[in-house]
């Protein structure tokens, strides 16, 4: 690859199925799936195994409409300690390589390969990884091999279980443009009708787009331009490497019970949103990359986040990014347990001026800086915890 970068994404096959196989030789070869079992089998699938997904079975799906698809299922409670102790012995290999190193989730990463390029070739390296997981552990993975971290995340998912592909940016014309717009990475079930109503069907569609204008109008301006460079096969954000340098400020909330009011969600995650920005301009940091995490109750979890252009602390920014990222992510029916937002990639956040367009208005512009100037000057005169702010909620008429 002649590219600048060389980077990896490792997806774990279907890890939760895969780990109990490794702790049970007998499941191999069986059709098994990691879900809650009850007398109705009322749980819902949260990983099958690829014998299991031969029958059509697939994650979130009930376990009695599995049952009914293989009578043969084999039914293993999920254990979550179990998970999270392979999941280490992942990662603490993938370190042995290389400090430049993304967690995705508990079962994927990113690798900044590039380093190694003049000891060993990006292939042999995948291969020795792959084998390596698989022979100690017995974990399968797929490796996506690419320039930057998009097409390393669209390579891993074409050949599953156990592929390794290359994705060079001069193919994606016959590669990424003609697969249909939803399974292209960052374009979830809001944003995918908004496509199509568009006429965009394809990745290929959305490269060659040539109203960029109404592409902006319809998914805002820094979707629409993520989106489009990454069709096009551009993709420049960095590895969010964890280091005691690499600071990030986050926040979440666990509920008490399942949630499934969307809007319920929103309103905790603006108050979540207040305290990041707040939190922010104490530390005299704006944030270049804002992230929402999603955890539901069948212990799925993502984390999902948008590189910024120009780097932010403002509440108002931070909960617009994440309320598209949660609306793109979230299905009416979904149970969520915890919601939170992280703010990565910190910069410290010079006294500058904001730069306005002919499209803000100044009437809502002033109104802001006034709030800005009030809430310093009370915090300044009474303490920082004398007012933070909050949200309002909507009462209906007859309440």
């Amino acid at each position: 690859m002649n590219s600048s970068r060389i980077i990896f994404h490792i997806d774990m096959n279907a890890f939760f199925a895969s780990v109990e196989m490794a702790i049970d030789q007998s499941l191999v070869g069986k059709p098994i799936a990691v879900a809650n079992a009850d007398s109705l089998y009322r749980g819902i699938i949260l990983s099958p195994n690829y014998e299991a997904r031969k029958y059509g079975i697939k994650t979130t799906m009930l376990v009695k409409e599995a049952l009914l698809k293989c009578k043969d299922l084999i039914i293993v409670e999920p254990k979550m300690d179990l998970y999270k102790e392979y999941s280490q012995k992942f990662f603490n290999y993938l370190y042995s390589i290389t400090p430049k190193i993304e967690k995705a989730s508990i079962d994927e990463a990113y690798m900044d390969v590039t380093d190694k390029f003049k000891e060993i070739h990006p292939l042999n390296l995948a291969t020795i990884i792959q084998n390596k997981l698989l022979k100690d552990y017995k974990l399968p993975c797929s490796i996506g091999i690419a320039p930057n971290k998009f097409l390393a995340k669209m390579a891993s998912d074409f050949k599953k279980p156990l592929g390794i592909t290359v994705l060079r940016k001069r193919e994606i014309d016959k590669i990424l443009w003609p697969l249909p717009i939803g399974e292209m990475y960052g374009v979830g079930k809001k944003t995918k009708p908004k496509l199509e109503a568009l006429g965009i069907k394809t990745i290929g569609d959305l490269a060659n787009f040539k109203d960029f204008a109404l592409l902006k109008q319809t998914l805002g301006e820094a979707n629409a331009k993520v989106l489009f460079e990454h069709a096009n096969g551009n993709d420049d954000s960095e590895l969010e490497i964890e280091s005691e340098d690499a600071k990030s400020i986050s926040n979440s909330h666990t509920f008490e019970v399942n949630v499934i009011d969307p809007n319920y969600i929103k309103q905790t995650l603006k108050v979540i949103a207040n305290t990041i920005g707040f939190r922010l301009k104490s530390e005299n940091k704006k944030a270049q990359t804002i992230g929402l995490i999603l955890k539901y109750a069948n212990f799925k979890q993502i984390n999902r986040s948008r590189s910024l252009d120009i780097p932010t602390n403002s509440e108002k920014e931070i909960y617009g990014i994440v309320e598209e990222i949660f609306e793109d992510n979230f299905t009416l029916g979904d149970e969520v347990r915890l919601v939170g937002i992280f703010a990565n990639r910190l910069v410290d956040a010079i006294e500058d001026v904001k730069q306005y367009t002919i499209f803000d208005d100044p009437d809502v512009i002033d109104k802001e800086a006034g709030i800005q100037k009030l809430l310093k000057n009370l915090k300044n005169e009474f303490g920082e915890n004398i007012i933070n702010l909050g949200f309002y909620k909507y009462k209906k008429k007859d309440e």
